[in-house]
This record gives structure tokens, C-alpha cells and sequence, in this order.
């Protein structure tokens, strides 16, 4: 903090110094000449230096760099110094007292108005004594002459740091978009909490006014990132300065092209918006010296502004992330602006290293920043508790990660790397057209492009609705996209709704909420190469290109990646074609590659870069040759590649690049042998592999997989060979290593072994193979699905990372018409999406497979018992959706129709099924409360359960009784049947369904107000779950035991209870359950008379509730809060929210009607029909209806 200040002012063609001890008058040195040491070649040294030197270190050039222009930024500082610290006794006399003083504690101004002096680089200033003054002192500015302080700022809000950033690149071949954003966000990712960053979207000067006057007082921050520069002609005012001419910013209009805004307008326009700070990156030369933002900056801060941080040159992202990160870090922590100015400039030295094509170099660019003030100011003070002692808890525990973003995968083994321009094509992409189709030939980076937009507009509030991205790599349809979409939104409710009413509130929800869907990799969909057969239906594809047509022209964009145009979407989208990384960014891709496999990029030749042009920025041809530069030279792969590519000349592949299929031989030929020879086996499998399943199928000769496999690739493998295969593989860069046995397979790479096996062995050998290793996925589907029941977490794990395999041998199965398989996978899927609440997804795939097999019996019959069994299982999940949908009278139509056939069968194995049936309709039948036919159903499948020795499932019956004898309130029996269900699962080590058991006792006990039994049957449930890691299903034993705490006015425990349930359902996106919890702890507070709590849990509820048009519970909690507020006395709003309740229950509830009229006779005794009348004309507008009245008259009689 500066406790002292040095003055050098500027006045004509003199300077004078001036010494400010603390609070002691200023003390002035007599005035010199001033002769700037500076001239043009300096000026143009020193911007090379700074801006050029690191795109091209190659040749005399880093001799050039370090060697003349490095010693001569301290022979310029020198210069300077002399000149001010050194022109007489008084100026010396003052630079020692600075220094005995100590420097950290002391400040530099550079008063003057003329922009020459002012864009001098004084940062440079150099005592031999001392070093660079600049990186010691408490700060450095510029300010102007003749101007005075402005009145204090109004009040700015304290709780966050609120910076509004604004990126306009209107030019072609411009700076990155993301030049400095992607690092100014990675370093404010560990103070996120304490700031909020927006970007202003579109970039036009109109939409930074309409922001900034909607919310005037409460940006801390405008950080301008784009170009600027000094319009010499401009007569839109004579500047302070003495001659025509003004600075400009240049902003973008909504087509992209630059909107030129002079410094005037600019500066009159924000005058009275209350912004305190702000920040100039200059990304392109200007046109007079370094003087882009110099009037500009001066302009700002002579109508009022705060303080301009501007940068004098170009900035380097990274010295721009040292900078940045340690500026708003220190302003987040109470620093004053020079004071965090000074830290950024320190940041800057200490971390010098700068990356460039031959590796990391060092570069003194700390001297880039430069402040214009006219006084200290601090815009961020944050506000504390009193009691400053006591640390916060949520300090010492990891924070809950609250995002928007749904299903995104996790960026590759390289993180996210650059793209910029196509992040700024999308955006202006989106502005034209809310549908975007992103074209691009398989490994350009599609998908991590798409991804990394995404996590940019989750970061910069760019979408406020979800952001859910879906892969039709696998086959995905509409049934997805709206499960993803609904439980996003509304959580576990949304599967309770029939799929039109689903699809209904999903598409209104995207139609009216600013969202972005992502869909990636399409081309399957309606098949690829062309010829090739859809991975959907034409039904569904309908349905898809349907739901899309709905969407044109709503506020969600929708993001399409495919290698081809899908013009049979017909949707009018807007198509963007994506090619290779960019020069930069290539550059920077590869140098991580390099790291990864050891190669120093310092000692690699000037045909390095020529190597990199070669691959044209293709991210995965990058991955698979640029390890080679461990063995070869570049000059020796750019010699192997091109005659690859002679080779290919004459070839066309729809959406693939000849640069990828010659990369990939190249690394494939550089292989052992050995893994030449079994590599290609993984072209069978799609996404992932396993290691430990690869050794199992190959390993043994003798089993009819070995066999198999040892008839096309020659010898058998264990696990310990793949494994060995695999790693020389990821060293090669063509697969990624996920950890322990797994690994990840780009989509592209399955075609080119698959072409690599067609050349070396006929179509039925590679026939036979594949066929084997479907049995093989069958088997180990049906074996997962077992394992569900004693093994539920390592059998869920390895259902969901072998999914995309598994649907892949799914549609296999169905069009070999192998239907045994294809039931076994599609059962274990089902069970797998049962858990994971993906009913939809589920029912898509039962319906495809339906459509192969036949809908009626008598399709399904001639083509055998396999046939038939499937059908059996897909009329099963027929009637399973009527019964989700509470279509009770089509369920047990199904279910008997089901009955029928499996009973007429006559066969003893099918006995299972048989038993089944009977469950099912017994489920109906207690839906509907008919409990006698419900027992006799349940009874019969279990007798049939017990008599084949199928317990297992004679416990789920027990469980049902237990249900039905709770319904009918006949506790001992239904604790009877709950304990044989408890006693049951835990004998298989199904501890999963035993904690739906207790969790069930604990109900009755509950019921029966025997608490302490309710709050250990509680317990015993929310254990295994915590131990299973079920942490969703834990909310419902939390809120239990709430409720059982506050039935006892254990308040504090209920609240802690209630607040635990509440924090997993907002964990898991499902803020539709933990309304219920803010209702439930609305209540609580309400019982401990904290009226002003209880209010505003009631409010946050019925947003929630409201949002979800659930009338019935936005009623319940207006009455909630009604009561509040009546308890207060404030009947103004206690008649507002009856009178509201009473108009939703007059249309959605009317079985409440009668409770609001009760509410309101109440009332009317309390208040007497004068004030009552009064306050109802007040509220509604009108008088009360008469008849409403006299209901109201009598109620209040009654009451």
C-alpha cells in the first residue's frame, strides 16, 4: 500500500519533480528540460521485441532479442532515470528519501497532457542501484494535468466483484477470440465465488449502453478486449491535447463487421452508468506509436472514471492469464487499483516464461500494462460477518459444483486447445440463426470443439438454461434428447408422465428458455458412409427432424456435428465447416503432445514447422505422428507422409481426410509386429475397450471364441499381451488410456481397422468372429445383470462403460435375428436405465426391436421360441409404460393378454414369466386399491417363486404385501411381510433393495407415532445407502427422519435433516424435490415463529412448484404462507396470496376451494367486514363477489 508518492510532471517541453511524504505537503525539485530518450528506431524495436520476436525464434532472431534489444530496455531506463531522479540536487535528494522510505511503499505519477509523454514507456525506469523501479513500488499511473477529481462513486455492490468483459473481433484473419478470456477464466476459476463475470453478447456498443443503463452501479468493470486505435481526421472534438483527432475502440455490429466508436462517444454515452474501472487490451497496433487507448484511457477518466487499465503493446495470453489472475485476485481481496495493478506487473516478471513454437521463452513483457487515475481507488471492499474469528465452515469443504452443463464429456488426455475463431464463428453463428450444423471430416476435433464452447458459455453466462449435450454415435433418438432434457429440468417427476406429455413440456421449455443442445455425431443417424443403413428407423428419424422444425426460431440454439450436410433435416440450419487447428494452435496442441512423450521442442529443426503444415492443424494426425519425433527426424516423416499421400491421391472418402487415413498408416506401420497384427480386432468394438475382456474372448485356444479369434488374427492373447498392445498403442497416439484395464477408441478409428481387416481376410471369416463376440456381450450382459442384485456398483460401472459395445451388438443381434441375445443385452440395458431414471431411452429401444420382431403374436410365432420369448419381454415393457403412465385399464390388458399366452404355452420353463405376470397385475390392482385382488396376484407369483426356488424374487412379492397391508393400515402384517424381504435380500447381499425395507418400517412405525422405532429403521436405511453410495435415494430416509424430528419439535434436528435432503437434490439438478424441502423447512420455521425464514423458504418453493405448473402443491404452499402472514398480522399480503391461492384452485384444484373459504372466513372475523371489504377492493380491484361474500358471512360465523 503507498504511503508516499513520487510526481513527475509534464508541462510544455519541462518536467518537474515532486516528493509527498504521508499526509506532508508536496515538495517540488526545480524544473528541467525534457528530452525523451526514445526515437523511432527505439519505439520500433521495442514493439518487435514485445509483439513479433516469439511467433518466429528461430535464426538470428533470438540473438537479436536477448542480446541487443534486453540490455537496451535498461541503457533506455537508465536514460530516463537520469533524467528525472538525476537532474539536480533536489531530484536526488527526493529519490533517497523514497528509498529510505522503501519503494514497496511508494508511488510514481506521470502527470502531463501530452500523448507522447504519456505513452512513453515509463515502466521501463532503471536505477543501477535498483534495477526496474516499477516491479518495487506500491504503484505506478498516469494522470492528466489540468483535470479534477470527480465526486465519489455511488455505492457499489460488496458481495461480488462484477466484471462485464467484452471480446470484439470484427476483423479477418483477427487475434484469437479467446487471447486473453480463456486465461483471464482459468485464473479466476479459484475466486469464482467472489466473482461474476459476464460476457456482453453481441459486442456492439449499442448492447454494452442497453447493459450498462439497465444496470447502472452494479459493473465494478468493463473489460474492453478487442482493437483500438487513433483517428487522426476525426473532428468530433478538439481534445485536450491541442490538435484534431481522437482515439476509437472498435466494437462489433451484429453481422460481425467493426463498429468504429471514437472516444467521445464513447466516453459521453457511459458517462452516467456509474462504471468505476476500466480495462483496455490493445490486440492490435495502432496506428500512432503505442498510443491506441492513450485518449481513449484519458477521455474515460476525464468525465469520471475511476481508473483505465490499458495495455501499451500487444499482451501473450499467458503473460495476459499472470496479469489478469493476480489483478482481479487482488482487487477481489480489498486491493486499491495501483496497488493491483503493481501486483499484476510483479506477477508478470516473476513468471516470465512465454510459450512459443520452440518450447517456453522468456520474455520481460511486465512493462506492458499501463494505469491512467487521478486518484487511489479501491472498488471492492467485501463485506464480513461480526464474527471474523470463527472461519466458515464451507472454507474447509469442498464446494458443491452447481452447473449447467448436463452429460458433457470430459475434455481429452490435452485439455481444450484453441479454436478461438471457431468459437467466435459459432457465436456468430447463433446470432443469425438458433440452429447450427458444424461440419467436419472424422478427428478434426468436432467434439471437443463443441465441448469447449459449451464449458465457454457455461463460464461467461452466455446460455441461463441447461446446456445438454447427447451423442447419436450409438443410435440415440428423440426418446433420449427429451429424457435428458426433462430430468435436467424437473428431476425424477418427469418420469412419471406419458412420453407426449413429455415431449410437450420439454419442447415449450426449449422453445421459451434460452438453452443449448448439443448433438453430436449424427451422421449415423440416418447412415454413414451414404448406402449404409440408419442407426434410427425412418419413424424416428421423422420425429427427430419434427422436434427440430418446432425449435427453429426459439430462443434454444441447437449445435449439430456430423462429417457430412444432413439435409433431410430440413430445418434450415446455418452450416459452418470446421477444418484444422490454426497455425497457434497447432503449435500449442502439439507441444503438449510433445511433453506427454518426452520430446524437447528447443532442439527440433526449422522442418518441424514445416511437418506441422503438413498434418494442416488435424488434431488426431497430430496425436499419431508427432510421437515419431522420438525415433525420426521431421524431415524423415515429412518424406513418409508425402509418399502416403502420393498414394492416395486418386481416392475419395465421404467425410474423411486422406492426411488422417496416411497419418494413421504411418503410425500403424511403426508398430510392432505384434500389434499390427491384433490391433485391428478393436474395429469390432465402438468407444471403449477393456483389457480384461479382450484376454478372456482371445485367450483360450481351446473355447470357441479363441478359436475365433486364432482363425483370423493367428494366435491367442492374454490379458497380460493386450495390455502390453494397448500402451505401445496410446504411446502411438492412436488410442487414449482411460486408467486400470480401459481405454478409449476415437469413432474414426473402428472404420480404418475394419478396412485394414477386409484386405487381409475374407467377409465370412471376420462374419464369424463378429457373431462370437456378440455371444460373448450377451453373456456378459446377462452376468452383469445378475450381479446387480449382491454386486450393484461394479455391475453398474461396467454396464455403463461397455454401453456403447453393448447397443452396438444390440442392433447386431436384431439384424441376425439372434433374439436370445438380443434379450439378454437389451434385459441388462434395461435394468442398467431403470436405475439411471432413462425409462425413455429404454422404451426407444423395446419399440425398435418390436418393429423387427412384430407387434402381434402371430409375426413373432413362426420364427421360433426365441421369437417368442422376446415378445413375451416386449409386451412386458408395453405394459410396463401403461402402468408408469397410470394407464391401468391398457396395463392389465397387457399383463392378462400376456398371462394367457405364457399359461397356454404349457411349459414348465416358462413358469418365471408366468410368475411375473401375475406381480404386475397385482401392481395394478393396488394402484387401484382393489388390495383383495392385489393379494391373490401377489400370492400367486410367489407360490410360483417358491416352488422353482427363486427366492430372490419371493422377496420383491413380500415387499408388495408388506404395501398393501400398510395401505389398509395392518401394521403387524406389513411388518411381518417387510422383515421377509429384509431377511431375504441380505441373504443374497442385495443390501441396495434391503434399505428400501427398513426405509418402509420405518414408515409404519412412523405411522404409528413410534418414533424411536421410525428413527432406527430410518437409520439402518440411510446407512446402506451412504455404504452403496445410493446418495440420491438417501434424501427420502433424510426427509423421514425430518419429519419424524419435527413431530417431536427436535426443530434443530429437523431443520439439519431437512437441509441434508435438500442439499442432495440440489446436488443432482433436481430442484423440483428439493422444493418439497424448502416447503418442509418453511413450515419448521414457521412452528419456531422466524416468520421472515419461513416466508422466504414458502417463496423459493412456489417458484419451483409454479415453474412445474404442479398446482396442487403451489397451492399448498400459498396456504403455507398465508398462515405465515396471518400469524404476523400483515393482512394486506395474507389477502394478496388467498386470493391468489383462490384463483388457482377455482381452475386446478377445486376439492380446495372449500379450504380457501375457510381461510378467508377467518379472516373476516378477525377484521370485520368494513376492513375486510377494504382490503379486498385494495388487493383484487373489485368487491368481493356477493355470494362469495355470504359463503364467507357464514364461514366466519362457523368459524
Amino acid at each position: 500500500m503507498a504511503k508516499n508518492r513520487l510526481v513527475i510532471n509534464h508541462v510544455g517541453d519541462t518536467i518537474q519533480l515532486s516528493w509527498q511524504r504521508g499526509q506532508a505537503n508536496p515538495r517540488f525539485a526545480p524544473s528541467v528540460t525534457f528530452h525523451q530518450p526514445f526515437d523511432e528506431q527505439a519505439l520500433t524495436d521495442l514493439r518487435w521485441y514485445l509483439e513479433e520476436y516469439l511467433a518466429f525464434p528461430y535464426g538470428i532472431f533470438p540473438d537479436k532479442a536477448q542480446n541487443i534489444i534486453e540490455p537496451k530496455l535498461q541503457e533506455w531506463g537508465q536514460q530516463l532515470f537520469e533524467l528525472v531522479f538525476r537532474s539536480n540536487e533536489k531530484t536526488r535528494e527526493f529519490f533517497q528519501e523514497a528509498t529510505r522510505e522503501r519503494l514497496e511503499f511508494c508511488e510514481i505519477a506521470i502527470s502531463s497532457e501530452d500523448p507522447v509523454v504519456l505513452n512513453l514507456p515509463w515502466e521501463l525506469l532503471y536505477s543501477p542501484d535498483y534495477q526496474f523501479l516499477a516491479p518495487s513500488l506500491a504503484g505506478m499511473y498516469r494522470s492528466l494535468s489540468n483535470f479534477a477529481v470527480r465526486a465519489e462513486m455511488p455505492a457499489m455492490p460488496q458481495d461480488k466483484l462484477n466484471i462485464l468483459l467484452v471480446i470484439a473481433r470484427p476483423y479477418d484473419r483477427d487475434v484469437g477470440f479467446q487471447t486473453i478470456a480463456r486465461p483471464m477464466l482459468e485464473v479466476l476459476q479459484p475466486i469464482r465465488q467472489q466473482v461474476n463475470l459476464k460476457v456482453l453478447r453481441p459486442p456492439s456498443f449499442e448492447q454494452l449502453e442497453r447493459e450498462l443503463n439497465a444496470q447502472k452501479g452494479f459493473y465494478h468493470i468493463v473489460h474492453f478486449d478487442g482493437h483500438g486505435n487513433f483517428d487522426s481526421k476525426s473532428q468530433g472534438f478538439q481534445h485536450s491535447f491541442g490538435s484534431k483527432g481522437q482515439g476509437v475502440l472498435v466494437f462489433e455490429k451484429d453481422d460481425g463487421t467493426p463498429d468504429i466508436v471514437t472516444a467521445a462517444q464513447i466516453a459521453q454515452s457511459l458517462n452516467d452508468c456509474n462504471v468505476p474501472i476500466f480495462v483496455l487490451n490493445a490486440c492490435k497496433s495502432a496506428q500512432e506509436g503505442g498510443g491506441s487507448f492513450s485518449s481513449v484511457a484519458t477521455r474515460l477518466v476525464s468525465l469520471g472514471a475511476k481508473g483505465v487499465v490499458a495495455m501499451g503493446y500487444s499482451v501473450y495470453a499467458e503473460g495476459a492469464k499472470h496479469f489478469i489472475g493476480r489483478l482481479y485476485q487482488d482487487l477481489v481481496n480489498g486491493a486499491s487499483l495501483d496497488g493491483a495493478v503493481a501486483s499484476g506487473r510483479r506477477e508478470m516478471l516473476n513468471k516470465r516464461e512465454r510459450p512459443t513454437v520452440k518450447g517456453n521463452l522468456p520474455l520481460a513483457d511486465w512493462m506492458v500494462p499501463v494505469l491512467y487515475q487521478q486518484e487511489n481507488y479501491t472498488p471492492f471492499v467485501a463485506t464480513t460477518t461480526d464474527a471474523e474469528d470463527i472461519p466458515d465452515l464451507d472454507d474447509f469443504l469442498e464446494e458443491p459444483k452447481i452447473t449447467n452443463l448436463v452429460d458433457l464429456p470430459e475434455p481429452g488426455a490435452y485439455g481444450f486447445v484453441g479454436r478461438s475463431y471457431d468459437i467466435l464463428r459459432l457465436e456468430r453463428g447463433f446470432r443469425q440463426n438458433n440452429i447450427v450444423l458444424l461440419q467436419g471430416v472424422g478427428g478434426v476435433g468436432k467434439t471437443e470443439l463443441v465441448c469447449g464452447f459449451a464449458r465457454w458459455l457455461a463460464d461467461t453466462q452466455g446460455r441461463a438454461g441447461k446446456i445438454i449435450f447427447s451423442s447419436f454415435e450409438s443410435g440415440a433418438g428423440l426418446s433420449q434428447v427429451v429424457n435428458q432434457v426433462g430430468r435436467a429440468v424437473w428431476g425424477d417427476k418427469f418420469s412419471q408422465y406419458a412420453f407426449d406429455k413429455q415431449q410437450a413440456a420439454v419442447l415449450k421449455y426449449l422453445q421459451t428458455q434460452p438453452c443449448l443442445l448439443i448433438w453430436d455425431n449424427f451422421e449415423p443417424v440416418a447412415g454413414f458412409p451414404a448406402g449404409n443403413e440408419g442407426l434410427l428407423p425412418e419413424a424416428e428419424r421423422e420425429e427427430l427432424k419434427d422436434f427440430l422444425q418446432k425449435l427453429r426460431n426459439g430462443k434454444t440454439w441447437v449445435l449439430i456435428t456430423s462429417r457430412r450436410e444432413e439435409r433431410w433435416l430440413e430445418c434450415g440450419y446455418r452450416l459452418l465447416k470446421l477444418e484444422g487447428l490454426s497455425q497457434s494452435d497447432a503449435q500449442e496442441f502439439a507441444g503438449k503432445i510433445l511433453e506427454q512423450v518426452g520430446v524437447d521442442r528447443k532442439g527440433l529443426p526449422e522442418e518441424y514447422l514445416e511437418l506441422l503444415k503438413l498434418l494442416d492443424g488435424h488434431p488426431l494426425s497430430l496425436r499419431v505422428v508427432l510421437p515419431h519425433l522420438k525415433t525420426e527426424t521431421p524431415q524423415q516423416l515429412i518424406d513418409g507422409l508425402r509418399q502416403g499421400l502420393d498414394r492416395l491421391k486418386d481416392t475419395e472418402g465421404e467425410g474423411r481426410d486422406k492426411s488422417l487415413t496416411v497419418s494413421l498408416d504411418y503410425s500403424f506401420e511403426r508398430l510392432s509386429d505384434r500389434a499390427r497384427q491384433h490391433l485391428p480386432f478393436l474395429g469390432f468394438f465402438s468407444g471403449r475397450v477393456d483389457a480384461e475382456w479382450l484376454g478372456i474372448f482371445s485367450g483360450n485356444r481351446d473355447g470357441e471364441n479363441g478359436k475365433a479369434y486364432q482363425a483370423v488374427f493367428g494366435n491367442n492373447l492374454q490379458e497380460s499381451d493386450w495390455l502390453k498392445i494397448l500402451n505401445e498403442a496410446v504411446e502411438a497416439g492412436i488410442i487414449e488410456y482411460l486408467g486400470e484395464t480401459y481405454y478409449e477408441i476415437h469413432p474414426t478409428l473402428p472404420w480404418y481397422l475394419r478396412q485394414r481387416l477386409g484386405k487381409n481376410y475374407a467377409q465370412a471369416i471376420i462374419e464369424k468372429m463378429e457373431k462370437r463376440l456378440l455371444f460373448f456381450y450377451a453373456d456378459l450382459a446377462n452376468y452383469y445383470q445378475q450381479q446387480l442384485i449382491g454386486n450393484a456398483k461394479l455391475a453398474t460401472f461396467v454396464l455403463q462403460f461397455e454401453e456403447p459395445n453393448l447397443l452396438q451388438n444390440l442392433r447386431l443381434a436384431e439384424q441376425q435375428e439372434e433374439w436370445a441375445k438380443a434379450q439378454l443385452v437389451l434385459q441388462a440395458l434395461g435394468e442398467l436405465y431403470k436405475r439411471q431414471v432413462r425409462k425413455p431411452e429404454l422404451r426407444s429401444l423395446q419399440q425398435r426391436a418390436v418393429k423387427q420382431l412384430g407387434r402381434e403374436l402371430t409375426e413373432a410365432n413362426p420364427k421360433g421360441k426365441d421369437a417368442f420369448n422376446f415378445w413375451i419381454y416386449l409386451r412386458g415393457g408395453d405394459a410396463n409404460q401403461a402402468l408408469d403412465v397410470a394407464d391401468w385399464k391398457g396395463a392389465k390388458a397387457l399383463y392378462q393378454e400376456i398371462l394367457d399366452e405364457l399359461i397356454a404355452l404349457k411349459d414348465s420353463s416358462a413358469n418365471g414369466r408366468i410368475a411375473a405376470a401375475y406381480h404386475h397385475l397385482g401392481m395394478v390392482a393396488q394402484e387401484q386399491r382393489q388390495f383383495n385382488e392385489a393379494i391373490k396376484n401377489f400370492q400367486e407369483a410367489m407360490q410360483i417363486f417358491e416352488n422353482t426356488g427363486d427366492f430372490y424374487n419371493v422377496a420383491d412379492e413380500y415387499h408388495h404385501l408388506g404395501m398393501v397391508a400398510r395401505e389398509q393400515r395392518q401394521f403387524d402384517e406389513a411388518i411381518k411381510n417387510f422383515q421377509e424381504a429384509i431377511q431375504i435380500f441380505e441373504n443374497a447381499g442385495d443390501f441396495y433393495n434391503a434399505a428400501r425395507e427398513y426405509h418402509q418400517l420405518g414408515r409404519v412405525a412412523q405411522e404409528q407415532c413410534l418414533f424411536s422405532e421410525a428413527i432406527k429403521h430410518f437409520r439402518q436405511a440411510l446407512q446402506i445407502r451412504k455404504y452403496v453410495e445410493d446418495f440420491y435415494n438417501a434424501a427420502y430416509d433424510f426427509h423421514q427422519l425430518g419429519i419424524v424430528a419435527q413431530k417431536q419439535r427436535y426443530f434443530t434436528k429437523a431443520i439439519a435433516y431437512f437441509q441434508g435432503a435438500m442439499q442432495i437434490y440440489e446436488d443432482s439438478g433436481d430442484f423440483y424435490k428439493a422444493a418439497g424441502e424448502y416447503h418442509q423447512l418453511g413450515r419448521v420455521a414457521h412452528e419456531q415463529r422466524q416468520f421472515d425464514e419461513a416466508t422466504a423458504y414458502f417463496q423459493k418453493a412456489f417458484a419451483v412448484f409454479h415453474a412445474a405448473k404442479d398446482w396442487y402443491r403451489v397451492s399448498i404452499t400459498l396456504n403455507q404462507l398465508g398462515k405465515t402472514l396471518e400469524a404476523q398480522a400483515n393482512w394486506t399480503e395474507t389477502m394478496k396470496i388467498r386470493i391468489q391461492a383462490l384463483e388457482i384452485d377455482l381452475e386446478h384444484n377445486k376439492q380446495l376451494v372449500r379450504r380457501n373459504i375457510i381461510a378467508f372466513g377467518r379472516i373476516l372475523k378477525v377484521l370485520g367486514e368494513d376492513e375486510f371489504s377494504k382490503i379486498w377492493k385494495q388487493v383484487a380491484g373489485n368487491n368481493s363477489p356477493e355470494e362469495f361474500f355470504s359463503a364467507l358471512c357464514a364461514e366466519g360465523e362457523q368459524s
